[in-house]
């Protein structure tokens, strides 16, 4: 069976991918925090060589892509995966999964990431699926003054500076355009953080045009504007 566009557009905002031949997917699978211990490792491993060709992908945001999937398989796939507590996701005009660095185990980090990347996720990846904004919304989590997972490309990056404490940047953006965000006054609490980035959705979800990206939206209000919205 051939599918419409309208059915491949549909399936793309479920984490189902459309190859270029028209024909096969790249499921991408969610990997928490970038992590996956032995099972999970070989469960994927089964996948690729049951369905696919053997072959996974490592994405930029560190979740795993698994191609060559027929259409016929990727309820098959999405069934196996969740024996193994992963999911098929990440795509659509909605908050994003985090992407974390590993600062719960870099001798620099001053929080643990890896929580804090499952409690965005549960709280606006999982928590607000269904509610979409304009455009997609990545928020990235840095453990310390490094910055290696790049926080100022993120529609906002939280930053860790001392213990417990982060800055955070709001308005970057990397892709066919960026733009390189700015930082919010002051230092906040991780769960302080948090509350922020939540007030950040909300403001881009009634702000925002359709199609425009955070950084955008930012850039149109005035960086000042948000900024008073989101800290007062």
């Amino acid at each position: 069976m051939e599918l419409t566009n309208d059915q491949k557009k549909s399936l793309l905002g479920q984490g189902y991918i459309p190859s270029d031949d028209g024909v096969h997917f790249a499921c991408r699978v969610l990997i928490p925090a970038g992590k996956m211990n032995a099972e999970v490792a070989r469960k994927i491993a089964e996948i690729c060589e049951k369905y696919g060709k053997g072959v996974f992908n490592l994405t930029q945001r560190a979740n795993v892509e698994i191609p060559w999937i027929k259409h016929q398989d990727l309820d098959k796939v999405a069934s196996e995966l969740k024996e193994v507590g992963l999911f098929i996701g990440g795509t659509g005009i909605r908050v994003r999964p985090a992407l974390v660095c590993k600062g719960n185990v870099c001798k620099f980090g001053f929080f643990n990431t890896e929580d804090v990347g499952k409690e965005i996720d549960e709280r606006f990846y999982r928590g607000q699926y269904k509610s979409l904004l304009p455009n997609k919304f990545r928020i990235v989590v840095s453990g310390c003054n490094n910055g290696c997972t790049k926080p100022l490309l993120g529609c906002i990056g939280l930053q860790g500076r001392k213990p417990n404490q982060v800055t955070i940047m709001i308005g970057g953006m990397f892709g066919k355009d960026h733009m390189v965000g700015q930082e919010l006054a002051g230092l906040y609490s991780v769960s302080e953080a948090l509350d922020i980035v939540e007030k950040a959705i909300t403001y881009y979800r009634e702000n925002g045009l359709p199609g425009e990206r955070f950084a955008k939206t930012v850039e149109r209000m005035g960086f000042e504007t948000v900024a008073s919205f989101l800290v007062g």
